[in-house]
């Protein structure tokens, strides 16, 4: 009992964390809410107007009927003229308000909030965007922070619109008759009390209803990236049964959220009802004694509904806020997630050569499972290294620690002697080309694509770089040569023509090293010749670390690596290699097995 007490405690108190960031947040808006607010101001004093107006037109009406005085009806005209004009005053203010609400300060908000959700992207590590579903991040930055663009609103348009309102009634009634004031004011407490323990009930299914949205967004993306596969497996089926279980416990969750909530507002009115009696008790004494008259009592009554309104208005504001908080919690989350420690840039660099040295460095993803171990070795400039060895045996991780995906736990890694972990990320890899097997091409054209690593590259250049990687004449094939849109699945050009486009990319940011991860693995044997003839010519005076699973691309490498668990197993030429009958002799003879 004591530790649920406890767990109650620190999400109350993490609820009000949340509130007073999204407040904080919205400083930039300020302007626009003190405008909203003065507005509502104006609105007010305007709608309290009306009661008193209506209770001047049915004393007019009641001494009329009652005691036959004569009506005074330029009077009662002016009255119910001022009466029409207030009322007309009060929707128009309210519709002013509205438009600086949702228009001006939630789309402001909204903006600045996915602005700052995408620059947290550049700054997260690799690590976190490799163990987070895409899908995740897309839904938090979309339907949660719609929810928190809501928000705004909720704290503002609603609770504070409320609170103001409440004031100044309050102190109206007051003037008005005490007696039948606090009459109202006795029951505000109870709805209070009762909106807080509604709301922070509310709170926890809607926390989870958002978690459970998260997955939601990540399936439809794996089922959209991984169309193909679900297709050929015949995994529909389950992949709707999987959505189907997903959306339906969101459902349930979110129901239980908005059955809580959605009780606040009936149970306010109903306390309030009360109020309404207990003026009908009240005020009909009064007025049968003659203390108050008939129209001061329809006025008092009218006071009453403008009261209970915006109190009303508080506790739905209170009930909607939970949904929201329950979507910041999320956003900030994300945002105050890990970040790349990133260095400052060091000035007036030296041209890279393409010396890279590893000095004993030790690297795992999960610290109980150690990948690299005391790692040694050195590459001089303008040498050819390949990389083989089983799969999971660190080949891949070697190349993330290169680019400072990853930084190792301990050792160094330097690039022409500087040590990398003191430069920017930036700057180390500006240093380096990369080719993957996993293709990545962007939407657009294909000149953007291939100039990609260069955004200033003339058509001459990309011409040329093309024309090296032998994918001229694909290009001028297309309806429209180098201007032709890419889809953004890439679905119009097949697999081998993306590597193509890659490699040509590649090219044309002529960096002084390149990795190439088996980059002629989707081309045809014919291609492949002529692409790694091109290779050899272009990786002459750079260094080139090659990851390979084909051995037969890499027979002419300077130096090959073989790597099994993390560990540097064998090194030499293809021949002294072959002469070992080692680990490589024993994966060159599995892939000539069958010739």
């Amino acid at each position: 009992m004591k530790d649920k007490n406890k767990k109650q405690k620190t999400d109350y108190r993490g609820a009000i964390k949340v509130v007073v960031r999204l407040i904080k947040d919205m400083k930039p808006i300020a302007g626009w809410l003190i405008t909203a607010m003065v507005i509502t101001l104006f609105s007010v004093i305007l709608s309290i107007a009306s009661p008193n107006l209506l209770g001047k037109i049915t004393d007019r009406v009641y001494a009329l009927v009652n005691d036959g005085v004569e009506l005074n009806w330029t009077e009662f005209f002016r009255e119910v003229g001022l009466l029409a004009v207030v009322y007309v005053g009060v929707a128009i203010l309210g519709l002013l308000t509205t438009y600086i609400m949702n228009y001006s300060v939630t789309r402001h908000f909204t903006c600045r909030i996915r602005t700052e959700m995408s620059k947290k992207i550049e700054k997260i590590p690799v690590k976190t965007v490799d163990t987070t579903p895409n899908g995740e991040i897309i839904s938090r930055m979309t339907n949660d922070v719609s929810i928190m663009g809501g928000s705004v609103h909720d704290i503002f348009g609603v609770i504070i619109n409320g609170v103001i309102r409440l004031a100044v009634i309050s102190v109206i009634i007051f003037f008005e008759n005490w007696l039948l004031a606090l009459a109202v004011v006795v029951f505000v407490p109870v709805s209070i009390i009762l909106s807080g323990i509604l709301a922070s009930r509310s709170e926890k299914h809607f926390d989870e209803a958002r978690k459970v949205n998260g997955q939601v967004y990540a399936l439809c993306e794996e089922n959209l990236t991984g169309f193909d596969t679900v297709k050929v497996f015949s995994l529909e089926e389950r992949q709707n049964q999987r959505y189907n279980e997903l959306i339906t416990d969101d459902m349930q969750k979110v129901n239980k959220g908005y059955v809580v909530s959605g009780t606040v507002q009936p149970l306010v009115s109903f306390v309030n009802n009360f109020a309404y009696v207990a003026i009908c008790l009240i005020g009909g004494y009064l007025a049968i004694n003659k203390i108050v008259s008939a129209g001061e009592l329809v006025a008092f009554i009218m006071y009453t509904k403008l009261f209970s309104g915006p109190l009303e208005s508080i506790a739905s504001g209170m009930s909607m806020m939970q949904s929201t908080i329950a979507s910041s919690k999320r956003v900030y989350e994300y945002l105050d997630g890990e970040e790349m420690q990133e260095n400052e840039h060091k000035e007036n660099l030296p041209k890279p050569k393409g010396e890279v040295v590893f000095d004993d460095v030790y690297f795992s993803y999960v610290p109980e499972k150690p990948l690299i171990e005391g790692l040694s070795l050195t590459v001089k400039p303008g040498q050819k290294v390949a990389i083989v060895g089983p799969t999971g045996g660190g080949k891949t991780t070697i190349v993330n620690l290169l680019m400072r995906f990853y930084d190792p736990q301990k050792g160094k890694i330097y690039v022409d002697g500087e040590d990398i972990s003191t430069l920017s990320r930036s700057q180390v890899r500006e240093s380096f080309g990369m080719v993957l097997q996993d293709t990545v091409l962007f939407s657009g054209s294909v000149f953007a694509n291939v100039a990609y690593g260069k955004p200033s590259a003339t058509q001459e250049e990309v011409e040329n770089a093309v024309k090296k990687a032998h994918v001229d004449t694909f290009i001028n094939s297309l309806p429209d040569g180098y201007q032709t849109v890419i889809s953004e699945d890439s679905a119009n050009i097949s697999g081998g023509q993306k590597q193509l486009l890659t490699i040509a990319r590649a090219y044309l940011a002529d960096r002084p090293i390149l990795i190439l991860d088996e980059a002629t693995s989707n081309v045809d044997t014919r291609t492949e010749l002529l692409i790694q003839q091109t290779m050899d010519t272009l990786m002459k005076g750079r260094t080139a670390f090659v990851i390979a699973h084909r051995l037969s691309t890499i027979e002419n490498a300077d130096v090959i690596l073989v790597i099994d668990n993390g560990k540097i197993v064998e090194k030499g030429n293809h021949k002294e290699l072959l002469e070992k009958r080692g680990l490589y002799y024993k994966i060159h003879s599995s892939q000539y097995a069958n010739v």
